[in-house]
């Protein structure tokens, strides 16, 4: 759902410009009806999407730009209309780790007393100086810091990561998994670089300096991530996805459903699986 929010990465709260990967065309291209109430999209989406009948427990999902970015009162009226359909049993929020405070939780936890709640909080990388190179505006502490105040509150999360990122590393992709795992996240979802237009990475890739990495070496990388993820964190997502209009690169043919059967298959052939590689703190 579109909750008409922004992002203090955007309004001039923390910054401006936001993230330099983000052009916010790639996260609503499933959304059917952007700028209406809440509780419309709710019924609309619902009534209109026949794959949806044969599932009566619903969660609605807040995505576009940080949904938590809001006086308390608005993000309350906001999330408790969600509620507005007899077959939505929850909602998961998706934010920032800067844009939790105690009021914003309080909401939170208030509704997560009696209905289902999850926060998805954007980590994308391990490093603070890629952090810093992508305009991300937070730190690496400041995300570990908003997992606990959530989980604090009896609240699931789940964390974004994002692999191939300019300046990171595969090193730092993977020892996320054993830095995510300790946080007690419940939740990953993982995702590739890709370049969209009108994004801050269009014009460094027209230049030849930003590389996206390919298909392969992806596979292999979440592979290395999940032998290290703790075995009980459910992997939400695989790839990340932007609307062909937009999208510059990269230009594979397989989708979501071929990823995970080729990071399983990679699995096999190693005789690996989730956790296999993990080391547990002592």
């Amino acid at each position: 759902m579109e909750a008409g929010l922004t992002c203090p990465n955007r309004d001039g709260t923390k910054g401006t410009g936001g993230c330099v990967y983000c052009n916010n065309a790639s996260f609503t291209e499933g959304i059917l009806y952007p700028g209406r109430p809440v509780e419309e999209q709710v019924r609309r989406t619902i009534a209109s999407s026949g794959r949806l009948s044969a599932f009566r427990r619903l969660l609605v999902y807040f995505q576009p730009y940080t949904n938590s970015h809001a006086a308390p009162e608005e993000l309350e009226r906001l999330y408790l209309a969600a509620f507005c359909h007899p077959d939505v049993v929850g909602i998961v929020v998706g934010t920032r780790p800067d844009c939790l405070e105690p009021p914003v939780l309080d909401v939170l936890g208030a509704i997560a007393r009696d209905r289902y709640v999850s926060v998805e909080i954007g980590l994308q990388s391990m490093s603070e100086d890629v952090l810093a190179g992508i305009n991300r505006g937070h730190t690496v502490r400041e995300f570990a810091e908003a997992v606990a105040a959530v989980r604090s509150r009896g609240i699931d999360t789940a964390a974004h990561l994002i692999y191939g990122l300019p300046g990171d590393t595969r090193e730092n992709f993977v020892a996320a998994a054993g830095f995510l795992s300790g946080l007690g996240v419940q939740g990953v979802k993982l995702h590739h670089l890709h370049v969209v237009a009108g994004s801050g990475l269009e014009e460094p890739w027209r230049r030849g300096e930003v590389r996206v990495p390919g298909y392969a070496e992806y596979v292999d990388a979440c592979a290395d991530f999940l032998e290290r993820l703790c075995p009980e964190v459910a992997v939400l997502r695989l790839m990340g996805t932007a609307p062909r209009g937009i999208l510059l690169d990269p230009s594979w043919e397989k989708g979501s459903r071929e990823m995970s059967r080729d990071v399983a298959a990679e699995l096999a052939r190693r005789g690996t699986w989730q956790g296999s590689l993990r080391e547990e703190k002592r």
